[in-house]
């Protein structure tokens, strides 16, 4: 199981050395366009989000490593947790890209994928549970074709525009955050999205108590 510690800090990994397979726990997958062409994109909010969760999780964080010689998805590993980075592909291919590493993991890993969420303002994250509603995110419907929908989805409020039409709202998720949104994810939505990892951690603790009893 990770393990936490929660202060003035905020929450962060205190357990940091390799860890093997086995001993993974959790892996936190981020989706977004390949980059640096649609770097800090809106739609590339799980992965400026998955970014800022690293840098939080303790100083000694490991750079990405690409998973292989031709992967389009770069790892970090922090103890028992993984960190995916799915940046080298379309988003609406992610469950291509990154369900084959899953498989590779092992059924005892738990998945969050980190993704941006139109329904959700800008500062809003939700955890939600497997199983529900993609809410017609392509990335997720890939994932969950691919994979299943057994896996959590911490969504990234990026606020929708006011027009509905899907050219509308397809320019405004490949565009740019502005500076001030930028350090609103900074400041709002990282520190809240650690809280749901804090509340999620507790929730498989439990279960794991549970299930050896």
């Amino acid at each position: 199981m990770i393990t936490f510690r929660v202060g003035r800090e905020g929450l962060r990994v205190i357990k940091l050395a390799y860890a093997s397979r086995r001993s993974l726990s959790i892996c936190i997958t981020g989706i977004g366009n390949p980059e640096p062409q649609y770097a800090l994109s809106r739609h590339n909010a799980g992965l400026l989000m998955l970014d800022l969760l690293k840098s939080q999780f303790s100083q000694f964080s490991k750079p990405y490593m690409p998973c292989n010689a031709n992967s389009k998805v770069r790892r970090c590993q922090l103890g028992e947790i993984l960190l995916l980075r799915a940046d080298g592909d379309y988003i609406n291919l992610s469950g291509k890209t990154v369900v084959p590493l899953w498989k590779k993991l092992g059924p005892g890993v738990q998945h969050i994928v980190v993704h941006d969420e139109l329904s959700l303002t800008l500062g809003k994250v939700q955890l939600r549970k497997p199983e529900t509603s993609v809410r017609g995110h392509n990335g997720l419907k890939d994932l969950t074709r691919h994979f299943g929908g057994n896996f959590y989805r911490l969504a990234v409020g990026i606020g929708r525009p006011l027009q509905r039409d899907p050219e509308v709202v397809a320019k405004y998720v490949l565009s740019k955050f502005t500076k001030e949104e930028l350090q609103v994810m900074e400041t709002e939505s990282a520190p809240k999205a650690m809280q749901h990892l804090q509340h999620l951690q507790k929730l498989l603790r439990t279960k794991d108590t549970n299930e050896q009893n």
